[in-house]
């Protein structure tokens, strides 16, 4: 495994991503929709990458969700279960910064989105978690 600490700090970013998504969500009146919703696709974003790290693989320079979540599935297929959601969160990393109009970010799509981030982040550390168990033995 490539050094850990690069690890960890992508492991630590995406906490930090989607810890902020999570506190905006509940504590903003109203919720800003768009931001927590970017910092979801950041947090999987991040957290993807650490994976790829985690299996000496360079990082991808992309914010494509679906690209690194098929990086990660060469490694392990139980990723895949993600792959109807990955495509969800993808254009909040461009779309939720800038003003669209009405055709914006619901209630629900903020939901979601937490809630994605949340499953793919506990996923992939938990995976991350295994090979680290893997090559200290």
């Amino acid at each position: 495994m490539k050094d850990s600490l690069d690890v960890a700090e992508w492991i630590r970013y995406a906490e930090m991503d989607y810890n902020t998504s999570l506190h905006m969500s509940e504590t903003y009146h109203p919720a800003p929709l768009e931001i927590v919703c970017y910092h979801c696709q950041q947090c999987v974003e991040k957290i993807l990458k650490a994976y790829t790290i985690a299996q000496s693989e360079p990082i991808t320079k992309t914010h494509d969700l679906e690209t690194l979540l098929e990086q990660c599935i060469k490694y392990d297929d139980k990723f895949s279960v993600f792959g109807l959601m990955c495509p969800m969160l993808t254009g909040y990393a461009v779309f939720s910064r800038y003003p669209v109009g009405d055709d914006g970010i619901n209630e629900q799509d903020m939901k979601t989105a937490l809630k994605i981030a949340l499953d793919i982040l506990e996923f992939t550390k938990a995976r991350i978690a295994e090979l680290s168990n893997k090559t200290e033995k």
